[in-house]
């Protein structure tokens, strides 16, 4: 028998899998024997090619998640999805002073909480049809204490996926699907290259590997986060501990 942890037989999109959580959440579910579909504004080719001469099975695909169209033609293409994981994100290190930084906020909400919503608005009817269905969020720590230097725009988007969280899971779950998130701290990715940001505050005393927040994600996939609906997962060395 399978382990409840196992990921065999079961198609999850991962949306925004060319970044660093994005290409782990692939190789972590990928080695628990999920099929995939990896999505970013680029489609993740090689990533698709490593997992594929390990044996799995894998699509690579182009799509702008803020285009509502192009998300409903993905989604309509792949039929059943098990699975989904959006992980796609836009933060800029720059100031609310800025003159164009009225722009910015915009392009910020889009990606992080209209592009979501997307995503999910279109898969929830495919579970749904098939009573089963799983669906995890990326909120942030930025939600829970304000960030620690990131600017307003994107605090207030992860600060919507954490309310999102909670409105699609009470929507979902008489339908089988379960909706959770999860909220990374300092993590060690392309987006906070070049940042200067202290873990002094971090019980663990260190930035996460995109590693140690994939496995989490895996987990909430599977059979054995089968009740734990709403849940907003901190995966962040202890600095916020809600």
């Amino acid at each position: 028998m399978d382990s409840a942890f196992s990921l065999r037989e079961q198609r999850i999109l991962i949306v925004g899998a060319a970044g660093g959580i994005g290409s782990a959440t692939a190789r972590v579910c990928a080695s628990l024997g999920a099929e995939l579909a990896l999505v970013d504004r680029h489609a993740p080719d090689a990533l698709a090619g490593q997992l594929r001469s390990q044996g799995t099975r894998v699509q690579s695909i182009a799509c702008d998640i803020v285009n509502r169209s192009e998300v409903e033609a993905l989604v309509a293409r792949l039929g059943e999805i098990h699975a989904a994981v959006v992980l796609a994100a836009d933060c800029p290190w720059d100031d609310w002073n800025d003159d164009d930084w009225d722009q910015t906020f915009r392009r910020v909400i889009d990606v992080n909480l209209l592009g979501t919503i997307h995503v999910v608005r279109s898969c929830l009817p495919v579970m749904a049809a098939h009573r089963r269905g799983r669906i995890v969020l990326t909120g942030s720590v930025a939600a829970r204490m304000g960030g620690v230097k990131a600017s307003p725009h994107y605090v207030s988007a992860k600060g919507g996926i954490a309310s999102l969280v909670k409105w699609l899971a009470r929507k979902a779950a008489a339908d089988g699907v379960l909706v959770n998130g999860i909220a990374p701290g300092i993590t060690d990715t392309s987006m906070i290259a070049g940042q200067d940001l202290s873990t002094i505050g971090v019980p663990l005393n260190r930035r996460a590997a995109p590693i140690e927040i994939a496995w989490p994600i895996a987990f909430l996939c599977s059979d054995a986060a089968s009740y734990i609906c709403g849940a907003m997962l901190d995966v962040n060395g202890g600095l916020s501990m809600n």
